[in-house]
């Protein structure tokens, strides 16, 4: 309940859960396929996975292997602030920018315990995100590609992919659901014997307390991006609500994206 707390004086109020068929799309972030600048705007705009890693010799880096495929090392940055995920810990600090190179002002992380495979992979990508980067932004808006050259000679080459705020034109808003344990029958004019998750929102009081539920049950015909439900498990996460600009013609123009699980459990 103190973690609850925090989050939600942190967060401030929440925006109300809908009962709107249908997943939401995503848009296209932009035609233009021009080379990007190397500058903060560029690099706030994306989430960057790790996609190759070579060393000088041109051959792949055993150390950072784990870190490609389906749970890639990811680069996430906001205004001078880097943040390093897809290991074990979450790893932070300081960068700048210059032509030609991005500068690590040293890192900082978490300090859970993991597999002995994912502990590696943090202590190898901060040995080799460090210093003074050669970096530039290879290709255009819609496919960018984030080189770095270390001191090293090693070459980590992340692929760009639009953040939400990108893909949607804005910051989201952030609003606390509860989950409930069983989904339910709803109907979806594309998927037979669709099940909704039934969601409420819940609110918080200025001292962190949660409040009494102020509306029913209601379908979520549209799913959480990045959360997977687990039949029989109740939840309260916190989302962030964005507006898509170009919902498809039969679904919502609401679209909700996981940003922390506050709870859960049977």
């Amino acid at each position: 309940m103190l973690a609850v707390s925090v989050l939600a004086l942190a967060l401030g109020a929440c925006a109300q859960a809908p009962n709107e068929p249908a997943a939401a799309g995503h848009a296209p972030v932009t035609s233009n396929r021009a080379t990007l600048a190397l500058d903060v705007a560029t690099l706030s705009a994306y989430g960057w996975h790790l996609s190759e890693a070579v060393d000088s010799q041109g051959k792949p880096v055993a150390a950072l292997r784990a870190g490609l495929g389906q749970q890639p090392l990811r680069l996430s940055f906001s205004g001078t602030s880097l943040n390093v995920s897809g290991g074990c810990n979450a790893q932070f600090g300081g960068y700048t920018l210059e032509a030609g190179a991005l500068t690590v002002q040293g890192l900082a992380g978490t300090m859970k315990a993991c597999s002995p495979e994912r502990m590696r992979l943090d202590t190898e990508i901060a040995a080799r995100l460090k210093g003074r980067l050669a970096a530039e932004v290879q290709g255009g808006a819609e496919a960018p590609r984030l080189r770095l050259a270390t001191a090293g000679g090693d070459v980590l080459v992340f692929t760009g992919m639009p953040t939400p705020e990108t893909r949607y034109g804005g910051p989201g808003k952030i609003v606390f659901l509860e989950i409930a344990p069983e989904r339910a029958a709803c109907s979806h004019p594309l998927i037979p014997d669709h099940r909704c998750l039934r969601v409420r929102e819940r609110r918080y009081d200025a001292s962190g307390v949660i409040q009494q539920p102020a509306a029913d049950w209601q379908l979520l015909y549209q799913p959480i991006e990045g959360y997977a439900h687990r039949d029989g498990e109740h939840a309260i996460v916190r989302v962030k609500q964005y507006t898509d600009p170009h919902p498809p013609a039969d679904g919502s123009s609401r679209v909700y994206i996981l940003d922390l699980v506050v709870q859960r459990g049977r």
